[in-house]
């Protein structure tokens, strides 16, 4: 992999954690009591984390008889954060400033795999979460986005 395509795909990676983090607090609004909109301003006002959410998505959606999320779906979820954190503080440390050329070509090497394998589970993830954002919200006005 060349660097810009690293940038590239590291960018990538930030825009599915923030659109399934986007798409996951809308689905679970849109399913509990208390109307979608009053249930946005709630999760906004008390700033609750993906990791609640998903949480309390992951109890809800196993009460229904087919959930919308499997248990892997629900793994990936909760790695998320961690997953965001990694590519925003880490991911280019981990090579960046080290000055011997093997050692930097053995770093970028580990984490182009990291990255082609984050991107691909993020990307079949993102497909899964989207499209049962629109699913369950496409005939709301207020839910759509």
């Amino acid at each position: 992999m060349e660097m810009e395509e690293f940038y590239a795909s590291v960018g990538e990676i930030l825009m599915y954690c923030q659109c399934i983090e986007h798409d996951i607090k809308r689905i679970y609004a849109f399913l509990i009591d208390g109307g979608f909109e009053k249930n946005m301003i709630r999760i906004e006002e008390e700033r609750w984390t993906l990791g609640q959410v998903v949480h309390e998505l992951h109890d809800f959606d196993q009460t229904l008889d087919k959930p919308f999320f499997t248990p892997n779906d629900y793994a990936l979820l909760n790695d998320i954060v961690r997953i965001r954190n990694y590519y925003a503080h880490q991911v280019y440390l981990s090579f960046c400033y080290l000055t011997d050329e093997n050692d930097f070509e053995r770093s970028f090497s580990s984490e182009c795999r990291r990255v082609s394998a984050d991107k691909e589970s993020l990307s079949v993830l993102y497909e899964v979460v989207e499209d049962t954002r629109v699913k369950l919200l496409s005939n709301d006005p207020l839910a759509r986005y």
